[in-house]
Formats: structure tokens, C-alpha cells, sequence
């Protein structure tokens, strides 16, 4: 499959739709700054132009199911031709009664129902990695059943061959090497914050194939040094 920014750049104009829980959602959480997404709108901007809209439909708290529910007003409606999904990081959660079998039930059905949109390309991604140190007591058994719901995720990506974009396998080596480090890039033990958020933009926006062009290498170097680090470990093999 050619590179997502290809796609783009084919194409008159590309709609792309984000579609997740908090991970996603432009929120307070966000203390007033981009999160992931908007760094990839700004660096497929400076890569390609203004070829593209981009249409965040994240929705804090959400699991699996709801992204389903609300798939005709929040997804279809915009006749999206690149879906990102992140999602399962709450249907992890014990007390939502989400079981892993149900998960994955209602992910390929999500994924089915995009595979029937027109011209849709789909693009699941993992979560970062979460802080289970700092849960508390009470949210261990979250904290325990995330790496399961994510993994899912890695299956049903694989199964129907779809892009995945593995962020949970990259951060769990940048917690285990440097958890100090990883800290600073956490606002809680569930949610980046913005630097945290620029990280993740910038390895999205290398995997759809672009670069940062114009202002954005300075605007985001430090997010840019942060990503070296973390491509250390992968070059040296860290698990």
C-alpha cells in the first residue's frame, strides 16, 4: 500500500477523521495546547499544503462500542477517506464490564463498518504507554488489563490488514529505560501532556510517510530530540 501521505497527495482534498476517546479528544486535558492530532494536521500541512481536513471526533471516556453507536454522525457523515482509531484503553477498564472477547467483537465490527465506507483508508493505533505505577489501588486491575486490550488491537490490525501505528510498544521501552523521562511526559497516569502529545504527533506524522518542513523543525525540537531517544532503543533492540 503506498504511504498514506501519498494518498494525500494524490487526491484533490483528503478528509481525515480521528476517531477515539480521550487520547483524541481536543480537550481541557490538553491544557490549551495541540494534541497529537493537530500535529499531524500541521505537519502534513507544511509536507503536502492545504489538501486535506482534518475532523477530530474524539470523545473523552469513551469505549468501543460507543465509538460505534455514534459511527453514522461522527465517522460516515464526513465521508472519510483515512480513519484513525485509538481506542480500548476504557474498555480495559474492569468496571465498564468490557470483557476482551466483546472488545475485539466490537473492533472488527468497527472496522467492518469502515471497510464499507467508500474510498476509506483505516489506520489503527495503540495507545502510549500507560503509568500502572501510579493507579491507584483501586485501578490496578485497569492498570493490568490494559496490555491485553491493546494487543487486540495488534491482532485485529493484523488480521484484516490494516496500518498500525504500535505507540504502546514504543513508550513501554522509554518507561523502562528512562521512567523519569517518560514522566515528564505525562500529565496523569492515563494522558500525555503537550509535549507528550507532540511526541506522539510527530511519530504519526513519520508514519504517514511526511516530514516537518518551515518552521515546525525549530517549533518542535524539542519534541524532535525526544523522538531520537526514543528511536535509540528501537535501533538498539530494547525491549
Amino acid at each position: 500500500m503506498d504511504k498514506l501521505v501519498n494518498i494525500i497527495e494524490k487526491r484533490h482534498m483528503t478528509r481525515i477523521v480521528a476517531f477515539g476517546s480521550s487520547n483524541t479528544e481536543l480537550g481541557y486535558h490538553c491544557e490549551g495546547h495541540f494534541n497529537w492530532f493537530n500535529w499531524l494536521e500541521a505537519g502534513l500541512a507544511g509536507h503536502v499544503g492545504r489538501k486535506m481536513v482534518c475532523i477530530n471526533t474524539g470523545v473523552s471516556g469513551n469505549i468501543c462500542a460507543q465509538l460505534l453507536e455514534r459511527f453514522d454522525r461522527d465517522c460516515a457523515l464526513f465521508k472519510p477517506n483515512i480513519v484513525i482509531v485509538t481506542i480500548g484503553g476504557n474498555d480495559s477498564n474492569p468496571d465498564r464490564g468490557i470483557t476482551p472477547g466483546m472488545f475485539r467483537e466490537d473492533l472488527e465490527t468497527l472496522a467492518g463498518k469502515i471497510d464499507c465506507l467508500d474510498d476509506a483508508v483505516l489506520v489503527f493505533q495503540t495507545y502510549y504507554a500507560f503509568d500502572a505505577e501510579k493507579f491507584s489501588v483501586k485501578e490496578r486491575g485497569w492498570a493490568e488489563s490494559f496490555p491485553a486490550y491493546m494487543q487486540i488491537v495488534r491482532e485485529v490490525a493484523a488480521a484484516g490488514g490494516y496500518t498500525l501505528i504500535d505507540h504502546q510498544a514504543r513508550w513501554e521501552k522509554l518507561k523502562k529505560n528512562e521512567p523519569a523521562l517518560y514522566r515528564s511526559l505525562m500529565r496523569d497516569p492515563k494522558h500525555l501532556n503537550p509535549l507528550g502529545n507532540m511526541v506522539l504527533g510527530l511519530d504519526v506524522l513519520r508514519a504517514f510517510g511526511a516530514g516537518l518542513y518551515g518552521e515546525l523543525p525549530v517549533q518542535c525540537a524539542a519534541g524532535v530530540k525526544l523522538q531520537g531517544q526514543m528511536d535509540s532503543y528501537e535501533s538498539k533492540g530494547e525491549k
